[in-house]
């Protein structure tokens, strides 16, 4: 069957679906006990798992399938215990909301999976004599388990606390037995195969063996950072502000086969503390999706779904945890401070909140996915650590209640001891000179490094005439839908039209929009005129192929026979008679499940008649799905702005939002954010940071077939001039281009002074 989806190459090709938790062929279970529903709270347990997602409960079954008393599982029991996993499917909650106004970020198409490249310990450098996180090499790790099935296997142990054992070498040394599992236990048995998957590592699983001190790895696939460098940008960043972990980037080989890139992060473990707080005693936990510290009573059990433990079980640790909620609820703002200060660091804490902000990390504190670490001291004060920064340097989306600089400044903030004064909750309207406009989008540089990379089926980066008119082959195939063996101009350029405007991920339907330009039109009549030899305003395969053909020998090296996507980008631009456009990235949509859009008394689109408006092709709904005013507000997407005190209103960060309602307090976390505006979210002082690591990966990234998104986006979103307001998932803006104009944002006016 044809999919249309090939051709959408500018935008991470083809969306696969999902597959369901895989069952086992093996026999040997004796009597199961009854299914557990995830959903409830999970028994405490006297020792710190492995690390894992929070928010749903480990299944314990190694106690129950081990029969030597290893406390670990071999392969036989291993086996014995997937039986019982395909006979008793688990119960699993949904995931959680997200903030109110925050839409969840939809799932990208996915680039096809191949098979990557054969890889031997003796091919790749050697760096023990670097430290583990050292960023400026790219080690490569070797993963070897017992049964070629290892993904499967992983992917039914998810949820539950078996690990499964592996060889790992490193740096030519071997460490047995290490227990491995996948991170994202929430999506793991239903993520489509194939594709990288976090990993976490517990090196002394069945030994006492470790890396330096480092008992434990991290391993992130970026599956929503086509540039890998997020993550250590932000901790790059947070480190020289208060602890957070280090991380840098390695190579995994899985059974000998290349899986591309990792993040490596440092767990939030006793090496962290220890470099930080100067001992490894005290309690630490995970913060998953939810954890803002809201009161939900006396009883710790209430807060184990939110809380994720790292260290051993504490009763006392617990019960302060729940005080330190509870004092955040019930005391006066005006006696929040000295209550506070004893129990919760206030400055380090300000100091996580501005780099989260700041840096607009939605993978913290509030967010409807990621983690943050959670630290309690042998003083009994508590210490906010950051953790997932995947989602950091990126557009967030959030509720529009007015501009907080044009509101009188007794709405802005509030008075001490008084409860924070929401703003009026009357959307408002925007225009479409309020939002960027995208400059010097160069469809021959991203056709280019398309048609490159789906024809260069030997993975080698260079294509060959063969390959190359192969891919013109079943491009034609692919447009010829009807099998009619012809296509005329204008059906040639609708399925243009797929290459250039591919459908919005967040509807499926609508598309980017160049103003007044149409990219498809003009390339695909440049394409046509190409082909079309005999004028008769029909294309075959034939015509199709013989042009391909004729492009390979004019841009093709004349001394490797080779096309490369340079050469094939400078044949584009020669082709085309027009190959720069500039994008429209802001239009309003109507929403056609609401009421019609009406016009606001100033003119401008938007309002509560049920109108979304949408930064590029996205669109977003009421919060309430009803038909009332106050349920219909209208939602944008902030390019490069968010407000540094929209925590006031924000009833999902109750941490956040008391802190800021001391004016105290709030003055000095929106110092701490000019500071880090200044003196760090600058491309003069990063941009050298990101490309010596871009630079260090981009040869593994070229080949990688494992990965989710498309080398195209991993070249554009570093540094190209893409614009400063695109939304992520459909035009993300670069790293330079997000960081420039946060800064420039940050900066103007009054916005880190508060209005004070």
């Amino acid at each position: 069957m044809k999919s249309s989806a090939f051709l959408s190459w500018t935008g991470s090709l083809l969306l696969l679906g999902a597959t369901t938790l895989p069952g086992a062929d093996q026999t040997g279970l004796t009597s199961a006990p009854a299914v557990r529903d995830l959903s409830q709270p999970a028994a405490a347990t006297n020792t710190a798992p492995a690390t894992v997602s929070p928010q749903i409960p480990e299944l314990p079954l190694t106690a129950q399938f081990d029969r030597n008393g290893d406390q670990r599982l071999d392969a036989a029991e291993r086996r014995a215990a997937r039986v019982y996993l395909a006979e008793h499917p688990l119960v699993v909650p949904p995931p959680p909301a997200g903030r109110p106004g925050q839409s969840p970020q939809p799932e990208a198409p996915l680039e096809p999976v191949k098979a990557g490249e054969k890889v031997g310990p003796d091919s790749v450098a050697l760096f023990s004599d670097k430290s583990l996180y050292d960023p400026r090499v790219l080690r490569t790790l070797f993963l070897e388990f017992e049964d070629a099935d290892w993904e499967k296997e992983l992917a039914d142990f998810a949820r539950t606390d078996v690990l499964v054992p592996a060889r790992m070498r490193l740096d030519g040394k071997t460490y047995a037995g290490v227990g491995l599992r996948f991170h994202d236990r929430a999506a793991a048995a239903t993520f489509t195969p194939g594709y990288k998957r976090s990993l976490d590592l517990k090196l002394d699983y069945t030994a006492g063996q470790s890396i330096g001190n480092q008992r434990s790895l991290q391993l992130r696939d970026a599956r929503t950072d086509p540039t890998f460098l997020r993550t250590m940008l932000y901790h790059r960043v947070a480190r020289e502000y208060g602890p957070a972990p280090q991380a840098n980037l390695v190579r995994v080989v899985i059974n000998g086969e290349d899986w591309g890139v990792y993040v490596s992060v440092q767990p939030l473990d006793e090496n962290l503390t220890q470099e930080y707080f100067g001992t490894a005693e005290g309690t630490r936990w995970t913060a998953g999706p939810g954890a803002n510290f809201a009161y939900l009573g006396d009883n710790p059990e209430a807060y184990k779904n939110l809380y994720h433990l790292q260290s051993k079980e504490d009763p006392a640790a617990w019960t302060a945890l729940v005080q330190l909620c509870k004092t955040l609820s019930q005391t006066p703002l005006s006696e929040l401070r000295p209550a506070l200060e004893p129990r919760l660091d206030l400055d380090s804490t300000l100091m996580f909140f501005a780099l989260e902000n700041t840096l607009m990390n939605q993978d913290g504190y509030g967010s409807s996915t990621g983690s943050f670490g959670l630290y309690l001291d042998a003083r009994g004060r508590f210490h906010l650590i950051a953790q997932d920064a995947e989602a950091s340097f990126r557009l967030r989306q959030v509720s529009e209640y007015g501009d907080r600089r044009s509101e009188p400044k007794e709405n802005r903030a509030p008075k001490d001891g008084k409860e924070p004064v929401s703003p009026d909750a009357v959307p408002k309207g925007y225009d479409k000179k309020d939002f960027p406009r995208q400059a010097g989008t160069n469809l021959a540089m991203l056709l280019s490094y398309s048609f490159i990379n789906k024809a260069d089926t030997d993975l080698d980066g260079k294509v060959t005439k063969a390959e190359w008119l192969t891919f013109a082959r079943v491009w034609f195939m692919v447009m010829d839908e009807d099998y009619a063996g012809q296509l005329s101009r204008q059906q040639f350029i609708d399925k243009v039209r797929l290459v250039v405007t591919p459908t919005s991920i967040a509807d499926g339907r609508t598309k980017q929009t160049f103003g007044r330009d149409d990219p498809a039109g003009e390339i695909g009549q440049d394409f046509f005129a190409a082909m079309d030899t005999n004028h008769d305003g029909q294309l075959t395969q034939e015509e199709l192929t013989a042009a391909f053909g004729r492009w390979f020998a004019d841009w093709s090296d004349a001394k490797t026979g080779l096309l490369t996507q340079d050469r094939l980008q400078r044949g584009f631009t020669a082709l085309f008679t027009k190959s720069v456009f500039q994008a429209d990235q802001a239009f309003i949509a109507k929403h056609n499940d609401l009421a019609p859009e009406k016009d606001e008394p100033d003119g401008k689109r938007g309002g509560r008649g049920g109108n979304g408006i949408g930064l590029g092709p996205l669109r977003m709904l009421g919060l309430g799905g009803g038909g009332g005013e106050k349920n219909d507000r209208t939602l944008v997407v902030f390019h490069e702005q968010l407000d540094p005190l929209a925590a006031l209103d924000d009833p999902a960060q109750p941490l956040l939002a008391k802190l800021l309602a001391v004016p105290a307090l709030r003055t000095k976390y929106l110092d701490f954010m000019r500071d880090i505006t200044g003196n760090w979210l600058t491309w003069a002082k990063l941009g050298p940071d990101a490309k010596q690591a871009h630079d260090l990966i981009a040869a593994e990234v070229a080949k990688e077939t494992h990965k989710a998104s498309s080398y195209e986006k991993f070249v554009q979103e570093l540094d190209q001039d893409t614009t400063g307001g695109a939304r992520d998932g459909d035009q993300a803006p670069s790293l330079r281009n997000f960081i420039t104009e946060r800064n420039s944002y940050l900066l103007k006016g009054e916005l880190l002074s508060g209005g004070n």
